[in-house]
């Protein structure tokens, strides 16, 4: 998997080798997460506080640009 963005301890990554959803993993602070980039909600998560949730909700939408250019050269 290689990061795309990271922030204050987060990574926001896209796996080369993954499924549809077209989707970003997110590890950092004790937790991790899926999000989609399609439906831009949460598939899963645990261990994030609802802080850190907020600023990934905030975050992956002024980059998602550039989280579906990483996802399309994987997977397209």
């Amino acid at each position: 998997m290689g990061t795309v963005i990271e922030f204050d301890g987060v990574k926001i990554k896209v796996n080369a080798r993954d499924h549809n959803p077209p989707h970003v993993h997110i590890e950092g602070k004790g937790g991790t997460a899926r999000y989609n980039l399609k439906t831009m909600e949460f598939m899963e998560y645990q261990g994030f506080s609802r802080s850190d949730l907020q600023t990934i909700e905030e975050i992956i939408p002024r980059k998602v640009w550039l989280l579906w250019d990483e996802w399309r050269r994987f997977h397209e």
